[in-house]
This record gives C-alpha cells, structure tokens and sequence, in this order.
C-alpha cells in the first residue's frame, strides 16, 4: 500500500498540474482575444519598434492617402470563400493597363495607411493597384483576424477578381508588408496559384504564427512560448477555424514558383531579420532577391532609404519582363 508521505505529494503534484492546466487553457482564451479578435480602433501596431516614427508615417500616409483621393480611384468589394464582405481601394494606372498591383498591409492596420505611399511608383510603372483591408481590418467584414492564412485565400479572390476585371492575359504582381508579407507568400505557395500572378514582393514578413508569437513572447516577456503557444492554437483552432501550425510561411515559400522579392530592416526588433534571411534560404526559385535596409526598424525601409526602395522594387520588376537578362545575371 502506498504511504502517506506518498499518497500527499501524489495529491500536491495533481492538484499543481491541474492548476497549471488550467491556467495554460485561460492563457490561450486570453492570448487569442488579446491578438487575433477584431479590435475596436485600428491603428498601425508594431510595439516601441516605429514609435520614435509614427509622426512620420501618418504624416506620410495622410499625405498618400490625400493624393490617392485626387487620382482616379473606386472602392470595390468582394465576397470572401466564408461570406464575408472585403473592401478594397482600386487605384486606376494613370493610362489603360492591364497589369495590376494588388497591395497587402499587416497587422492591425489597414490597407490605405500601410499601401497609399507605394501607389505612385507603381502607377508610374503602368500598374493599376488595388489596395485590399484584410479581413476583421478597416472597411472589411470578419471578426477574427486571419495572420495571413485565413488570408491568403482572400487574396487569391482578389487575384480572380482582377482576371475577371482586365482579363486572361493581364500580369499581376502581389505586394505586403509585415502580416500582409506573410499573407502574400503564403498566398504563392498554393498549388492552384493562378499564372497571371508573375512575383511577389514580401517586405519584413514573419516565418509563422508560431515563429513571431514565439519570438514576441521571449523577447517582450522572457518566457518560453510554444508550451502556451499550443493551447492558444487549439483556442484559434476552434473558434477561427484554423491552428498556429497551419499558418507557416517558410512552409508556403518552399512552394513558391514564381519570384519573389524579400525585403527587411536590419533594426527591425518586432519581425526579426533572421526570419526573412531564413525563408530567402528556403525558397527554391532561381529569380529570388533579398534587400536588407540598413538602419531601417519594422516596416520602415521604405522610409528609411525611400530612393534604394524604389530601385530595387523597379529592377525586380524588370527582371519579371526580362526573365533571361535576370537568369544570365544570376549565373554571374
């Protein structure tokens, strides 16, 4: 029979693991309301990263936006695969084109405070833009927010819709940033990409959901995360249909087949470097470029070195219409 010194630290250990139990259940409720439940009031969240910035980039993007409005512009909607009503601005190019530039902004943001300030190089390339808000962001419906995977089909319905708009034959291109960088190598990765989409441009995306809510965790509190990770993925699991191990973007970017443009500031302390040079290494296609901006912190390489930015986006465009003078300087 057991004794009673045995019987009691029995007893003391089940009561301390169900108590731990319980409180990894609570954490993952709390941690899936706290991250990926709609909030009230959007505004560009990149942690103490940008916030020696932000007074420029709302300058910048006001400014962007205000421009937008002065050009020939819609807003245009269309049905996600659960029936959701998304919402995108549709910026004409400033003559007839049929190339399309369908832009991503990331988290808790939305699409014209992120995108506007790409809008009048790429218009100046002859591409028309349609800058999307995600769902559960700015003018879209949704109540769960997808961290690029839930995403990643609604981009690939934005894609249909530009077919349908400018036909078999246009050319489009995919740009985001941050969740939205995710979102459109995420969006690569499916098989039953259509041929229309000729590259992608991700600028500082993250390798995972696991990854970044790993690494936010270790680096914001200096606690390990995957432990409590797990019964947050299985709270996502449940209520927004999808785990944190299905939404992995090194995993889309060993199937991309088309290239990719990867893009990321060495200061950046909200997504890590590391995390785009890793998933640079893992993709596979030959026409695969990587900026790194020096000095620049999250999202902030356009602004940081707005010149470079733009060169290194038009030589990339380039190389997509001249796929050989691309391969033969590779091979150099």
């Amino acid at each position: 029979m057991m004794n009673e010194g045995l019987m009691r630290l029995v007893i003391l250990l089940s009561v301390v693991s169900a108590l731990l139990l319980i409180g990894m259940i609570i954490f993952g409720f709390w941690m899936f309301d706290f991250a990926l439940v709609r909030k009230e009031q959007m505004d560009f969240d990149a942690g103490d990263d940008l916030l020696p910035h932000m007074d420029v980039i709302r300058f910048r993007s006001r400014e962007a936006q205000n421009k937008i409005m002065q050009m020939n512009h819609e807003e245009v909607y269309i049905k996600s695969y659960d029936d959701l009503l998304l919402h995108a601005t549709f910026v004409h190019a400033s003559f007839f084109s049929r190339k399309v530039l369908i832009a991503v902004h990331g988290y808790n943001s939305y699409g014209m405070f992120d995108m506007s300030s790409v809008v009048p190089y790429f218009r100046g390339m002859g591409y028309n833009v349609i800058i999307v808000d995600d769902r559960a962001h700015g003018k879209s419906e949704g109540k769960y927010i997808g961290f690029g995977w839930l995403d990643r089909l609604d981009v690939m319905n934005w894609c249909r819709y530009a077919i349908e708009r400018f036909g078999s034959n246009c050319e489009i291109l995919l740009h985001g940033v941050s969740m939205g960088a995710a979102t459109v190598l995420m969006t690569c990765g499916e098989d039953c990409l259509p041929e229309q989409v000729k590259g992608v441009i991700a600028d500082c995306p993250f390798a995972g959901a696991y990854e970044e809510f790993g690494y936010m965790m270790r680096y914001n509190y200096s606690i390990p995360g995957r432990p409590l990770l797990y019964f947050a993925s299985m709270v996502c699991k449940l209520r927004a249909g999808y785990s944190f191990g299905q939404c992995s973007t090194i995993k889309a970017v060993r199937n991309i087949r088309i290239p990719v443009l990867f893009i990321h500031g060495d200061n950046d302390t909200f997504v890590p470097p590391y995390m785009t040079k890793r998933m640079y290494r893992a993709c596979k296609v030959k026409q695969k470029y990587l900026y790194i901006c020096h000095g620049a912190t999250h999202c902030y390489s356009a602004f940081q070195d707005m010149d470079e930015y733009v060169r290194r986006v038009a030589d990339f465009v380039y190389n997509i219409n001249h796929p050989e003078e691309s391969e033969s300087a590779l091979r150099q």
